[in-house]
């Protein structure tokens, strides 16, 4: 059960840091532009073919980063930062499955949460690439 606990315990926490990040940047961001401007208007922050043309939108961690360390603090990049967290608790919680795994003698179920845990690192890792 010491397994379950742990990963249970992951997910949880994961998703409501996750939720309260994204919740905490779009009310944010709701408080800088206001919820009737065009701020919040899908159509104007889509561009030609549906590429995002908005500068609001991040396509890298650098940009996340930098919207962080900006002063004020983009509330939108407070909210990327929500949902990077939740695409990690998943993982984060497969990783922290294979130390149980050992700790308990079950090196089979460790050696498959490890496989799993590579197999979902290397897509994130290359998800990107394309």
């Amino acid at each position: 059960m010491a397994v379950e606990r742990v990963v249970s315990r992951i997910l949880w926490w994961g998703g409501v840091a996750s939720l309260a990040l994204m919740l905490i940047g779009l009310i944010g961001h709701a408080a800088q532009v206001g919820v009737v401007s065009e701020g919040f208007e899908i159509p104007r922050a889509l561009g030609r073919g549906g590429a995002a043309t908005s500068r609001h939108v991040f396509t890298s961690v650098a940009q996340v980063v930098a919207g962080l360390r900006h002063r004020p603090v983009d509330p939108l990049a407070v909210a990327t930062v929500g949902l990077l967290a939740l695409l990690a608790t998943p993982v984060a919680a497969v990783v922290a499955a294979i130390p149980v795994f050992l700790s308990t003698g079950d090196r089979r179920y460790a050696l498959i949460a490890t496989l799993l845990a590579v197999a979902l690192i290397g897509s994130l890792l290359l998800g990107g690439a394309g």
